[in-house]
């Protein structure tokens, strides 16, 4: 019987001599995927432009309306997917609809509107949201679909149908741009109106725009809608 001792010699010189093949394998290195952390919870009235900001922006005194805060509850259904035709140009025209956000995995909403004017009467009004979502990549995926979906309304008309009626309203999108944090566009209503729209993206949260003029279109497009979601980006950052 070898003792112990014996067999510890015995490995011990195997190593040491050159025509020893056994080799001792190192341990496989134990990797584990990292999980996407949600995000801080925000506070997103921050966000949303001030009257103030609004007027010195727009060029015409206002004042905004009640802020509303919440979870995915809070987002607009004013306009369904059944009731628009082309359905995935809804986004484009409407402004933070449950049916554009539902398949995202939304945290927290706020939205606020505005109006601006004199005694003449209102020369303007808009409405602006923030979406923060779960994680930055549920974010930057919303964003990438919603800059295709964009780019292809491009020239289309999107037609509600009101529900239970046989009247509908329809608008041409036109002037989309897509850059790399901002999405772009101009829908011309058949009552009138012209609506400057805009989309951005910054880390977690998506912020929207929507400006209604009196005057018609702006010969340098949404150029507002642009300006005004940029400053939101900024807060953001």
């Amino acid at each position: 019987m070898r003792s112990r001792g014996s067999t510890v010699v015995a490995l011990s010189a195997c190593v040491l001599l050159a025509g020893c093949s056994a080799q001792v394998a190192d341990p496989p290195a134990l990797r584990i995927a990292e999980v996407a952390k949600p995000s801080p919870v925000r506070a997103l009235a921050q966000v949303l432009p001030s009257a103030d900001e609004l007027t010195a922006m727009l060029g015409a005194a206002g004042f905004s309306g009640q802020l509303v805060e919440g979870g995915p509850d809070v987002l607009l259904r004013s306009v369904g997917h059944a009731e628009a035709t082309p359905a995935d140009c809804v986004s484009t025209g409407y402004p933070l609809q449950h049916t554009v956000y539902d398949a995202g995995p939304v945290r927290t909403v706020a939205s606020q509107s505005w109006a601006g004017g004199d005694a003449g009467g209102p020369s303007a009004s808009g409405f602006f949201g923030v979406v923060q979502f779960a994680t930055v990549d549920d974010a930057r995926e919303f964003f990438a679909a919603a800059a295709d979906k964009w780019h292809r309304c491009n020239g289309e008309t999107l037609v509600l149908h009101h529900p239970g009626s046989q009247t509908s309203a329809a608008g041409r999108i036109t002037d989309v741009t897509v850059d790399h944090s901002t999405i772009s566009a101009i829908v011309l209503h058949d009552a009138g109106s012209t609506v400057q729209r805009a989309l951005g993206i910054a880390t977690d949260c998506v912020v929207e725009v929507e400006i209604s003029e009196r005057a018609g279109p702006d010969p340098m497009g949404a150029r507002d809608a642009v300006s005004v979601a940029d400053l939101m980006l900024q807060k953001i950052d």
